[in-house]
């Protein structure tokens, strides 16, 4: 077995990067849900992922996108919310990724954000945000690791865009300038982990510096939505399919 696969896959990083930020969150909260709805999300994420691909292609393939997509799913819907409200986030995040597309593993939207955001609008609950918005050790993490994966991806400018018009805009807000705003987890895990996404944020020309900026503009309009209880993934899914069919020069939704 090659191991330097493994060590150089991207994804594992991340999935790395969100594992320690899990852990301190289950050490910090000390509850069932805490330690285990994490976990619960990665093995639907990952058996919804491996069933579906059987079933339309009959493969089997160890997806590790998926640690990363169950994580963020489990990390961000509050813990509070019954197991089935996890269950049907991961099942329409894996849905998203295998059936909305234009190919195999080309998904439009981003999967974690599409899961939460449709279970969150069709069942009115808030986006909790809770595995990095009690302290500033997760945040710590996230951004030491985040920022050196993301460099070596050479997509640091997705996210670096992003913060700089909306830390930009909630400073001229507040009317005050406060190093709190840039240590918020919430925006940070949105915008190192969930914005820069390979496959569903452009990565090539003019699009890649436009597109955090142009998320920014849409989160900070879509916060003022009475019917939304977040700004951020919204803005993310409107941003992922308008790219799309930018790069496409189509305007038709693709469904495989």
């Amino acid at each position: 077995m090659n191991w330097k696969i493994f060590y150089n896959d991207n994804r594992l990083k991340v999935a790395f990067t969100l594992f320690l930020i899990w852990l301190l969150a289950a050490w910090h909260f000390k509850t069932l849900a805490a330690f285990g709805y994490p976990l619960i999300a990665v093995g639907l994420v990952t058996f919804f992922d491996v069933l579906i691909t059987w079933f339309r292609d009959k493969k089997i393939y160890w997806p590790f996108a998926s640690l990363v997509t169950g994580l963020l799913i489990g990390l961000i819907i509050d813990p509070g919310q019954p197991i089935w409200i996890v269950a049907l986030a991961c099942l329409l995040a894996s849905l998203s990724k295998q059936f909305i597309g234009v190919g195999i593993r080309q998904h439009i939207f981003n999967p974690a954000a599409f899961g939460i955001m449709t279970t969150s609008l069709a069942f009115g609950i808030p986006v909790a945000w809770w595995g990095v918005a009690w302290g500033k050790l997760p945040v710590l993490i996230l951004v030491l690791l985040m920022i050196r994966i993301l460099w070596g991806m050479k997509r640091i400018w997705l996210p670096a865009g992003f913060l700089v018009v909306y830390f930009t805009y909630l400073s001229v807000i507040t009317k005050s300038f406060s190093w709190g705003l840039f240590l918020d987890g919430t925006t940070l895990l949105f915008a190192l982990v969930m914005l820069p996404e390979p496959i569903t944020s452009p990565t090539n020309g003019k699009l890649k510096y436009l597109f955090g900026p142009a998320v920014a503009v849409l989160a900070i309009f879509l916060s003022q939505a009475k019917f939304l209880t977040d700004g951020l993934l919204p803005a993310l899914l409107i941003a992922n399919l308008a790219g799309f069919l930018i790069i496409r020069g189509k305007i038709n939704l693709v469904i495989i």
